[in-house]
């Protein structure tokens, strides 16, 4: 992987995504962009510093930028991603969020079901990308068919792992098992290492300064959790939060937070941070509990594994 390449063209697409929301009151914005097959899609949205939705006039031209980005990328254990989420704020800082085990269903009120967004990826189109960018066994989902018109073995919201025995009661409700998938994916793509009691490299065994760290269990659980938010919670309407905490107090892993069904549920994240923010914090405190239970158990795995 040609790390500097890659680098340089995540920062050309956030170059040219900032210019174009030029004449645009806006304080953060998201580019979300779909390669799959022959599939392709762009979308973009903004909000002011105010977490208000901003309509974005332009949306920018980095389709090529992003399979350039995509060819560097791809790994020949575990292919290439399939959308990628790059967020920017006013002071030209950017993230980028790469998801490459999950279907993409190009739905702002969901990361797991399908919306009204238009053309989506068949499974021959996930089936001729795979030919693509090949991917070792143990890193193809269950549910990303090995050939065009042959479905995977599992749904695309299935998790292809158990979830923790603690957390069994979450089994098979809905967006609980795309949560433990985002865990696992966020972990494998950390640049850091889940082994436990680990240095930075450098320290010992002749490394060198420029090593990339090794970060124990505990440095890298925060980091991971904070990955599955941006991947799975912050960029789609607070209904995805809602049900995520509506499923696990179902499951009687949560107390419900009275109030929470006053949420308008339409409303982006940050919009409701605005709108109800003493309840919308309660809500995303509690998931976040969830999560981090999640990700302990994942890591713990990792390591004993």
């Amino acid at each position: 992987m040609d790390v500097p390449r890659q680098q340089q063209l995540q920062n050309d697409i956030a170059e040219r995504f900032a210019a174009s929301l030029e004449g645009t009151d806006w304080a953060a914005a998201t580019l979300q962009l779909l390669e799959v097959g022959s599939v392709s899609r762009l979308w973009v949205d903004a909000v002011d510093a105010a977490g208000s939705s901003r309509t974005v006039g332009t949306v920018p031209d980095v389709v090529a930028l992003g399979g350039q980005l995509r060819e560097v990328m791809a790994d020949p254990e575990k292919g290439a991603w399939f959308s990628l989420s790059l967020t920017v704020s006013r002071d030209g800082s950017f993230t980028a969020r790469f998801n490459l085990d999950r279907r993409v269903w190009v739905n702002p009120g969901s990361p797991f079901e399908p919306g009204d967004a238009g053309v989506l990826p068949s499974d021959a189109d996930y089936a001729a990308d795979l030919d693509r960018f090949p991917r070792a066994e143990r890193y193809r989902p269950e549910w990303l068919p090995t050939t065009a018109g042959t479905g995977g073995t599992a749904s695309a919201t299935t998790a292809s792992v158990a979830l923790p025995g603690a957390l069994t009661a979450l089994e098979g409700r809905w967006g609980w098992p795309g949560v433990l998938e985002s865990v696992a994916q966020q972990t494998a793509t950390a640049p850091v290492s889940s082994v436990a009691g680990a240095t930075t490299a450098g320290e010992e065994g002749g490394g060198t300064a420029t090593d990339s760290p090794v970060l124990t269990v505990d440095q890298l659980a925060p980091l991971v959790r904070e990955a599955v938010v941006a991947d799975v919670i912050a960029p789609h309407r607070v209904a995805t939060l809602l049900r995520l905490h509506d499923e696990a107090v179902a499951a009687g892993l949560l107390p419900g937070v009275e109030g929470a069904e006053a949420v308008d549920g339409d409303l982006s994240l940050e919009e409701a941070r605005v709108a109800a923010p003493e309840l919308v914090a309660a809500v995303e405190a509690a998931v976040g509990q969830v999560v981090d239970a999640v990700v302990a158990a994942h890591l713990q795995q990792a390591v004993e594994g």
